[in-house]
């Protein structure tokens, strides 16, 4: 078997971390989430000393009814089909589209909003990714089984080398974020421990 290619110009991203699902102090947030968010901060750290390019995504209107402005069932799709999208007040929306604030990205960052799991649908990121000649994508965020997977399966259909720190990925249910951990680590990329991603950043400074 070849050896996997850790690659020569890494991008960190950092998929969907927000208020509502890792800010302890939003109601119904969880906890794998929370604990996710506190290592995904340290290697965020990391990866601005060492210059990797950072990318963060959200959700934005095509996700969230924010301000009360409601979607046609076209602009809602596939999520209309499985009732993925409820109306919500504005108060409840923003949580969803706010970035932790412990993790805010800085001004020379990219922040890409999408409306569908794939940070690579209909979104400028392979775009990015190519312009600025990366060959590794660094995966974080949330959730495992769902927005994580889907970035993945696509960032390997770009041909592109894929790790998994395994402390900076979570999804509100645990059974279902070891299930897909393994099956991206066999399929798709490599699951790593975080200490080694960080010498592996390290490496690099």
């Amino acid at each position: 078997m070849k050896e996997f290619k850790w690659g020569n110009n890494p991008a960190l991203l950092v998929i969907d971390v927000t208020r509502a699902l890792a800010d302890e102090e939003v109601k119904n947030s969880y906890p794998p989430c929370i604990e996710a968010a506190v290592s995904i901060q340290k290697l965020l750290a990391k990866a601005r000393v060492a210059g990797i390019p950072i990318i963060f995504t959200k959700g934005g209107k095509l996700s969230h009814t924010s301000g009360g402005i409601p979607m046609t069932d076209t602009e809602r799709g596939g999520w209309a089909k499985k009732n993925g999208i409820r109306e919500e007040s504005k108060e409840e929306a923003i949580p969803y589209m706010e970035i932790l604030s412990e993790i805010a990205p800085m001004g020379n960052e990219i922040v890409l909003e999408k409306s569908r799991s794939s940070a690579f649908f209909k979104t400028m990121l392979d775009t990015y990714l190519s312009s600025m000649k990366i060959d590794t994508v660094i995966v974080t965020g949330m959730m495992t089984s769902g927005c994580i997977r889907a970035t993945v399966t696509d960032a390997f259909s770009n041909d592109l080398n894929i790790i998994l720190p395994k402390e900076c990925v979570a999804d509100k249910r645990v059974e279902a974020h070891e299930y897909h951990m393994e099956e991206m680590g066999l399929k798709y990329g490599r699951v790593e421990k975080m200490q080694d991603v960080i010498d592996y950043i390290d490496q690099r400074s």
